[in-house]
Order: structure tokens, then sequence, then C-alpha cells
């Protein structure tokens, strides 16, 4: 039996807050917005970053984030582009993945391409990270697409996938973590640490 991926507390809290400072730059804590536009919005601003669709017939539409030196390329199938516009969760939240790839510096690590991961299991396919390294992109996409929103214990993890356009099962999982008592701890601890201002 494999064991399931494992971040710290103090991890998910780091990545919580690189995500939110990200959604900061684009948008205010109440919008919410879909993820391809939300690239090209970046692409505009970086000039080495780009996106690299193409068409891919008779195959599962597949992205990936290829990131060499300065140069990010979001590769992906054009179906995947098209139906993240039309507002479906799942393709917003694939994408937001490998941004999250891109933020959180994975690329650093390997000379690897990433990219998101479904698994086949008895009740079909699931979201399944077979590592720690795509369990921090699940978490990266989920607080990039939702930000805040995702400590208000008034919304549902559905009326909040609806909002962000993104997974429910990913929505879900990233509310228990960042509802969690340690979580929200810790994450006071970090504003207070990093936050203070010396004058």
């Amino acid at each position: 039996m494999t064991r399931r991926p494992f971040i710290s507390t103090q991890r998910a809290v780091e990545i919580y807050r690189e995500m939110v400072w990200w959604r900061r730059e684009l948008c205010e804590d109440t919008e919410f917005f879909n993820v391809p536009d939300t690239w090209e919005t970046l692409c505009e601003d970086i000039e080495t970053w780009k996106m690299n669709a193409y068409q891919a017939e008779g195959q599962k539409p597949k992205a990936a984030m290829v990131v060499f030196g300065d140069h990010a390329t979001l590769t992906v199938d054009e179906r995947l582009v098209e139906k993240a516009r039309k507002g479906c969760g799942l393709s917003n939240s694939i994408l937001a993945h490998e941004i999250s790839h891109l933020a959180l510096d994975h690329h650093a690590q390997s000379a690897t391409t990433k990219h998101f991961q479904l698994s086949k299991g008895p009740k079909g396919f699931a979201v399944k990270p077979p590592n720690s390294e795509e369990l921090e992109a699940d978490l990266g996409a989920v607080f990039f697409q939702c930000g805040v929103a995702l400590e208000d214990k008034s919304l549902s993890a559905l009326e909040l996938a609806r909002r962000g356009s993104a997974d429910v099962a990913l929505v879900r999982n990233a509310q228990r973590y960042v509802q969690l008592h340690v979580f929200q701890e810790e994450l006071s601890r970090q504003r207070n640490r990093y936050e203070r201002v010396v004058m």
C-alpha cells in the first residue's frame, strides 16, 4: 500500500500565502476569474511567459507547464482552454494546477514537465496526487482560484466551486485545510512574523 502524500501545516500556510498574493495581484478578494484569461493577463505583463495551445484529436485533453530559466510556457490542448472559458471547474483547476507549479517554483527542483494527474479508482477517476509536490500544486490551484473565501465557513464547497470555476472535490479538500484551527494559528503566526513593519 502506497502512502498518501503529506505536507506540513507550515508548508500549507506558506502555499496559501503565496497563492493568495498571486491572486491579489490580479483581482480583489471578492472577485473570481476563469484561468485561461488570467494566464493571458499574466503573459501580457511578463513577455517570457506564453501559452502554446494545440489540437490533439482522439486523446484526453492535457496541460503541462514547461519552465526553462525565466521562460514559462503553458502547453495545453485547445479543448481544455475552451471548456475552462465556459466555466468547467475541472478544466479551470487543471490550468490553475499548472500555474501553481510555476508559482511554487517546483521546476527548480527538477527538469521534468509538471502536469495535472487523475487516478483511476473503483468509483471512476479521482484527483489523487501521487506525491507531495502534486498535492502542493492541487492546493495551490484552489488557493489561487478561491483565495480567502476558503476561510468563510458559511460557503459550501459546491457554492465556492461554482464562484471560483473550480473542481468541487479540490475545493472541499482545500477548505478542510484552511479551516483547521492549527492552520489558522499558523497563518496568524506567519502574518505576525512576516508583516511586521519596523519604523
